[in-house]
């Protein structure tokens, strides 16, 4: 039995989500990435910005290899921009139905009487028409495509079977009735002195059309519009439900059976198709999303999700939240690879300043949570690790409430992080130890190596200290690389090597004012 498009079975929907983002998302710009698409406007006449409800599927990682690979094949075929214009026609008109429908049902349980009106009822029914032309028009664009994502399968059986069952077609029976007799409704209406009366339709001229017969000369082409939008508030409004109460006088039954057919289908929504059509925004929304990109050259695949990390890579990944910021300005992103083998589980990366580490690091975790998500990741191929938790340590201002020095916090919290670590995490340190001397900050990276290596956590550590790179057989060295005929230019590739010796140098130089590019500046001015 289908149940949700983002889970293959109901216990796993059921689960607790986060609710919040977690810890590591302002570390790796992943509130950046999803900060677009959890705001993203939906239309429907709405004039602010609407979350759309998804914030729980993108904050909480999936555990399940099974759940994950169920997501992959619906986003895979989802990549058919047919099919695509398909589902995103019906979830949208489903979404605004139901952003209406909630308006209706407001203005029916108002204590403003009033607007309990049968303008409102009649605007339930359009409602009810309209997603009964919804669901059979995917039932009948579905019925010629040859689905094969259990998902997208299981969601069109389950259409099919509700299209056809008896609550749906008899309610598409007495929708279609009801119209009909409403269409029947005929009655005149006289305006005299501020008084209008109501009368049943006797065959009186109908001076409507003489109005129209009698302007249409004056007529030249097209025309300004002068259509004035009646607000639910406005007194013509109220106007005209208090006529159209007048009017149900005259046909009793008619309104009767409208009263009827409200109270029957007040929610007629049904639950699945209402979850399927907010759901399937997850997967609509990260697509176009990455569609600018994948437009300038950028490439996405959709990983292999491993148990363990005997054999973890990725080819020409990045990071997405600078690619998504720097999108449409040429060469802005130099893709980059890893590859860690068994007993390989900690990159380190090391180099000159400015020269991608971080962003390395951010990338790599960052692929990371969206594989976990069953969505497309930045790269060309890759199999990532199934992570229980990911966990970051990057920089921080000084707290003056702790009334710590700087690296008294940075052991604190790189405390919190050991204690919190399983052989299942992925751990990312960005620039530790800082602000003590190199004999300290030696003696801290080793000591920091050595639980890390014990934990056995899959880790990226970014750092100034060499000899870090070459802790142990667990420990793979990367540096980010210069231009050799201008070491000063930064070419932001992170290429597989030993270090060279020179990071911690160009780490002091920086420090202290005394690159190249710094000391270039100075001499400039002079």
């Amino acid at each position: 039995m289908f149940y949700s498009i983002l889970y293959p079975r109901r216990e796993q929907h059921e689960q607790p989500r986060l609710e919040t983002e977690p810890d590591y998302f302002g570390d790796l710009n992943l509130d950046q990435i999803f900060q677009p698409i959890l705001t993203e406007e939906k239309g429907f006449g709405l004039k602010e910005k609407k979350t759309v409800g998804l914030e729980s599927f993108f904050y909480t990682p999936l555990q399940d290899i099974e759940a994950i690979t169920y997501r992959q094949e619906v986003m895979r075929e989802l990549e058919d921009e047919n099919l695509r214009a398909v589902f995103n026609g019906f979830a949208y008109t489903v979404y605004g139905i139901q952003m209406f429908v909630g308006m209706v049902h407001d203005a029916l349980t108002s204590l403003q009487r009033w607007r309990d009106n049968y303008i409102t009822r009649g605007q339930l029914l359009d409602c009810v028409e309209r997603y009964i032309a919804a669901v059979d028009g995917l039932c009948a664009a579905l019925a010629g495509m040859n689905l094969r994502s259990d998902g997208l399968k299981g969601f069109a059986g389950y259409l099919k079977d509700y299209a056809a069952s008896d609550a749906f077609t008899a309610m598409r029976s007495r929708a279609k009735k009801l119209r009909e007799q409403l269409s029947t409704v005929e009655y005149c209406m006289l305006i005299k002195h501020g008084v209008i009366r109501v009368r049943r339709y006797e065959g009186q001229a109908d001076r409507a059309k003489d109005i129209l017969a009698i302007f249409s000369k004056f007529s030249q082409g097209q025309t300004r519009d002068f259509k004035f939008h009646v607000t639910d508030e406005s007194r013509d409004m109220r106007m005209e439900a208090i006529v159209l109460n007048m009017v149900a006088a005259y046909y009793k039954d008619i309104f009767a059976d409208l009263d009827k057919f409200c109270e029957k289908y007040y929610n007629f929504i049904d639950e699945t198709v209402s979850r399927f059509a907010r759901e399937i925004q997850f997967y609509l929304s990260w697509l176009d999303y990455i569609a600018p990109l994948r437009q300038n050259g950028l490439q996405f695949c959709y990983p292999t999700i491993k148990n363990d990390a005997r054999a973890l890579y990725c080819r020409a990944g990045f990071d997405l939240a600078l690619a998504y910021r720097t999108r449409g300005e040429p060469g802005a992103i130099v893709p980059n690879d890893f590859e860690l083998n068994a007993p390989e589980r900690i990159l380190v990366i090391t180099g000159p300043n400015q020269g991608g580490k971080t962003t390395f690091a951010r990338a790599f975790g960052q692929m990371h949570h969206l594989a976990s998500l069953g969505l497309c990741v930045p790269g060309r191929e890759a199999a990532l690790y199934l992570f229980d938790t990911i966990l970051t340590h990057f920089e921080r201002e000084e707290d003056i409430n702790t009334l710590n020095g700087k690296l008294q916090d940075d052991l604190v919290r790189l405390r919190e992080l050991l204690v919190r670590a399983t052989s299942r995490s992925i751990v990312i340190i960005n620039e530790i130890f800082v602000s003590t001397t190199l004999t300290d900050a030696l003696t801290l990276g080793t000591r920091m190596m050595d639980a890390l290596a014990a934990k056995n956590v899959i880790a990226v550590v970014v750092t100034f200290l060499d000899e870090l790179a070459t802790h142990g057989p667990e420990t793979v060295s990367m540096m980010t690389t210069v231009d050799p005929e201008d070491p000063a230019r930064r070419l932001f590739k992170i290429i597989r090597k030993p270090p060279d010796g020179l990071a911690y140098a160009m780490f002091l130089s920086s420090k202290h004012g005394l690159t190249y590019e710094q000391l270039s500046g100075r001499l400039k001015k002079k």
